[in-house]
This record gives structure tokens, C-alpha cells and sequence, in this order.
């Protein structure tokens, strides 16, 4: 994997957990885990956000790691065209 994949790779990701957070935090902002003292919610709901809080935890992770290893091989070419220099 090249840098610039992982780079598209990164903002791809991003841009995923930018609409997932956006679509839980517009249409379902009042879904929480039903409590003894609150009325209870529609599992539909409880579904959905829970399905798009996992996208947004996966997405965050594959942008981590997109990013982490993006650094990693920039760094590591930078060292490399150092060594050959010298």
C-alpha cells in the first residue's frame, strides 16, 4: 500500500464516521440505553444507533491505522533517501 492510499484511505473513513455521526446525532439525538426509570424505546431505534456507533468506531479505527501508518511510511522513506545520501 502506497502512502497516497493510505491517505485516500484515511479521508475515506473520515468522511464515513462525519456521516454516520451526523445521521445519529440528527435523527436519533434522544436513543439511549433504556433505564428502569424511562418509558421504553423502539428497538428499531435502539438498532440503528447502535449500528451506526459501531460504523462510527470502526471508521475511527481504520483512520487511526490509515493515519498511523501513512506517518510510518513517510517517515521511513525520509530515513531511507537520508541514508542514501550519505
Amino acid at each position: 500500500m502506497s502512502t497516497r492510499a493510505a491517505v485516500k484511505l484515511l479521508l475515506l473513513s473520515l468522511v464515513v464516521f462525519a456521516v454516520a455521526f451526523a445521521i445519529r446525532r440528527t435523527f436519533l439525538w434522544d436513543v439511549a440505553p433504556v433505564a428502569w426509570d424511562q418509558p421504553p424505546q423502539s428497538l428499531s431505534a435502539l438498532a440503528m444507533a447502535f449500528l451506526l456507533r459501531s460504523i462510527e468506531n470502526l471508521s475511527g479505527a481504520v483512520a487511526i491505522m490509515a493515519l498511523a501508518f501513512a506517518l510510518g511510511r513517510t517517515l521511513l522513506l525520509r530515513h531511507h533517501r537520508r541514508a542514501l545520501k550519505n
